[in-house]
């Protein structure tokens, strides 16, 4: 049954045949599933149930308005009315209902008028717009929305006040289109901007949900045992917890953790948050690089269930399509199945920024966003309640993004309640310091945990010794060729590491090698980089991998020695860190043996996003221990060594800028419900344009060819990343949108290269 007007039933919701009860249902039961899985109390949950609920039955009821049913039908054009809108009419002229509510109906699908935008219309010619087209609909509305509303409630059993009001376009127009500019918000309370906020945002999230037909399961946050994430080598041989892990399964507040490469620093976060967890809260873990990321996602979904962990960056369209490749390997690979795969990553992409996930894998850019009211912004106000978050490798942001993402700390403290656990291998002792003065107010009792000396099972990663190291005082690794090839000759497994991506690609031509070699650095696109990046963590990785600094904390290898460019130390520990990575080498006589590394003074090429005096204090530090063995405790004092004066000048600078951003530090004040910003101007002004997005010419045919398959997420993929100096002279055209470089060249194993000379005599 259908209540007293049977024809409710044939009202359409989608084009697809949806009809509006059943997507109204759907996102019904979505509203209630999103709410209880929420941290946050009983009787908040208990204040927004009733609205959400009406909100949630009433959203779409404007699409009963019989112009957009022919649209939906297909047999008229466009409505020239969003029906959300009517919706919202509806409700506020018939139906007892707050502000809240009406704001929330009529800005589920767009967000407010913003004053800010100077190349819209002007807000006056809108209003006449939509006065206007509700006036049309005088005949409509008088003859048959009484009997649809009451019909409407009786179905979903809503206790509502129906007003018999006349149609009245000035009251709507002073309740609803007033609402939707932000000139008019900043005339209202706080609580009452934060009220519109909240309710918008699960509306809007509840709609997605339900849209999706993702109601029936949402998954929740599910407290963790010791057990689950109890260290344990490839066998499955489980081994107990050292000192300092077990001091952070009963540590409860925040922590900064700073302990060695290979200790078992994700083992102890996980213990930290076993202490710190609660019902229904949700776990961000913080990593700065997407391939470290990818990584940690499939880690995770070992611990919490693969239904409960998702990424969060800018390239988890890539991660989901990936994934769902390798889940499908053995089907046939025809166009049916990568329009398939396409469809469903942007699916998961979509729902990976809703409140769906209790366990997101992120960079602090996607956290940040919220703190600088990006896109979506509403919907942090319930997934940042009482959260963890673990900020992992911490030390490699730049001054100016350490600024913001201690600034988006302490917005999450004071708003949210969200616990924190920094953790470094390499935090040196100013950052350090930074951290506890202004999140901490210098307070740092019982803040910082160690492995201690004092422990056994802690002093045995403090001093353990890994690497063997060898100073090349003016000279490059060039000079050092026929030596690398020497020891690939022996048998040796040998890691590269320079600092830019022609000097990887010289280096690959210029040695000569019948094994397997592997590029790996900024210059390839993602489709090899993806490619590559699968072969490096095989059970039978390349023998010789030269890389850049992307190695650097992305993805978990290990070599038996390393030629090393000079770097800042923070970016050599963890260069470091990729060889012996796991301390099992040994000698001829199956003896414990040091890896050994190779670190060049003389850099070729360009490095300009390298201080010269860092470079010169590592090397200066590093020296005295030439032809030594050094232990991760060498490595701190060395860390805090070259980093004994902190920032310099213009990062001081840096970081002072971006922690006191004003749009984070008054958060309030700039709340404007159904509002969003270019929260990346806003942030990094001109830090924002630091790459672009170019095609190489010998690509072109391809790309357009996956695009008129419909395979956009493939196309993309096809595109390299360059600094916009790598193209100032040369010739480059523009094509829908994408720069095609001409004078590029892409070669699937060394990257892109100019196009004056052929490839291989580039590096001749």
């Amino acid at each position: 049954m259908t209540g007293s007007n049977p024809n409710i039933g044939k009202f359409l919701a989608k084009s697809d045949g949806t009809t509006l009860i059943k997507h109204t249902e759907f996102v019904l039961l979505a509203s209630q599933n999103i709410l209880s899985a929420l941290a946050i109390s009983g009787e908040e949950k208990a204040l927004l149930w009733p609205k959400l609920r009406f909100c949630a039955i009433f959203h779409d009821l404007g699409k009963v308005y019989p112009d957009f049913q022919k649209v939906l039908l297909g047999e008229g054009k466009t409505f020239g009315f969003r029906h959300e809108l009517f919706s919202a009419w509806l409700i506020s002229m018939y139906l007892e209902s707050s502000d809240e509510e009406v704001f929330a109906i009529a800005t589920h699908h767009k967000g407010i008028w913003n004053e800010r935008e100077d190349n819209r219309i002007p807000f006056s010619e809108l209003r006449r717009g939509l006065v206007g087209r509700l006036d049309l609909a005088k005949g409509f509305l008088a003859e048959n929305m009484i009997n649809i509303l009451q019909a409407w409630g009786e179905y979903f059993q809503v206790e509502r006040k129906l007003l018999q009001n006349h149609f009245k376009i000035k009251d709507f127009d002073r309740h609803v289109i007033n609402f939707l500019r932000t000139k008019t918000q900043t005339k209202l309370s706080i609580s009452t901007r934060f009220a519109f906020a909240k309710l918008r945002g699960l509306l809007i999230v509840a709609d997605h949900l339900g849209s999706a037909q993702l109601q029936d399961y949402i998954p929740q946050y599910e407290l963790i045992q010791p057990g689950q994430f109890q260290p344990q080598d490839k066998q499955g041989n489980v081994y107990p917890f050292r000192a300092f892990q077990k001091r952070l399964l009963s540590k409860i507040g925040d922590v900064i953790l700073h302990a060695p490469t290979g200790s078992g620093k994700t083992e102890a976060a996980l213990a930290w948050l076993t202490a710190n967890q609660m019902k229904n809260n949700r776990l961000f873990y913080l990593l700065p690089y997407t391939a470290s990321i990818n990584a940690m996602v499939q880690r995770l979904q070992t611990v919490f269930g693969k239904d409960k962990v998702t990424a969060l960056h800018s390239r988890t369209l890539d991660f989901f399509f990936d994934q769902l490749q390798n889940e499908d390997s053995n089907l046939g690979k025809d166009s049916e199945f990568y329009q398939r795969i396409q469809n469903e990553a942007y699916s998961r992409k979509h729902i990976s920024r809703e409140l769906y996930y209790p366990v997101k894998i992120a960079t602090p850019h996607q956290i940040i966003k919220y703190a600088l009211f990006g896109k979506g912004w509403e919907m942090s106000l319930f997934d940042f309640k009482n959260a963890c978050f673990i900020i992992d490798e911490f030390h490699t942001y730049d001054a100016f993004l350490t600024g913001l993402t201690l600034a988006t700390v302490k917005w999450l403290k004071k708003h949210f309640d969200a616990k924190f656990l920094f953790m470094s291998a390499t935090i040196p002792e100013f950052l350090q310091n930074l951290i506890v003065k202004h999140i901490y107010d210098g307070v740092s009792d019982n803040l910082i945990v160690t492995p201690s000396p004092e422990m056994a099972s802690d002093k045995e990663v403090l001093n353990r010794k890994r690497h063997c190291l060898f100073c090349k005082m003016n000279t490059s690794i060039s000079d050092d060729v026929p030596f690398i090839i020497e020891n690939l000759k022996d048998g040796k497994s040998v890691l590269v590491i320079v600092n830019n991506v022609k000097t990887a690609q010289q280096l690959y031509q210029s040695i000569s090698f019948e094994g397997t070699v592997r590029l790996l650095h900024g210059g390839l696109n993602r489709r090899s980089r993806s490619k590559i990046e699968k072969e490096i963590i095989s059970d039978t990785p390349p023998k010789l991998l030269i890389a850049t600094q992307a190695v650097e904390v992305s993805l978990d290898i290990d070599y038996n020695m390393a030629f090393i460019e000079n770097a800042p130390i923070d970016a050599l520990i963890q260069r470091f860190g990729r060889v012996n990575r796991r301390g099992q080498l040994t000698d001829k006589n199956c003896k414990p043996a040091l890896a050994r590394i190779f670190l060049y003074e003389n850099i070729i090429g360009r490095t300009p996003f390298y201080p010269e005096e860092k470079l010169t204090n590592t090397w200066k530090a590093l020296l005295k221990f030439d032809e030594k063995a050094l232990s991760e405790d060498d490595l701190i004092r060395i860390c805090n060594e070259v980093y004994v004066y902190g920032y310099s000048r213009e990062e001081e600078a840096d970081f002072n800028l971006a922690f006191n951003n004003p749009i984070i530090n008054d958060f309030e004040n700039h709340l404007i419900a159904g509002d969003w910003r270019d929260w990346i101007e806003d942030a990094l002004g001109e830090r924002s344009s630091l790459k672009l997005d170019i095609l190489c010419e010998n690509l072109v045919d391809e790309y357009k060819s996956l695009k008129t398959e419909g395979r956009y997420i493939e196309a993309s993929r096809l595109l390299v990343s360059v600094y916009p100096y790598e193209i100032k002279d040369t010739a480059f055209y523009r094509e829908k949108n994408v720069i095609i470089a001409s004078d590029f060249e892409y070669n699937p194993i060394i990257g892109y290269v100019r196009k004056e000379k052929n490839i291989e005599d580039q590096f001749l």
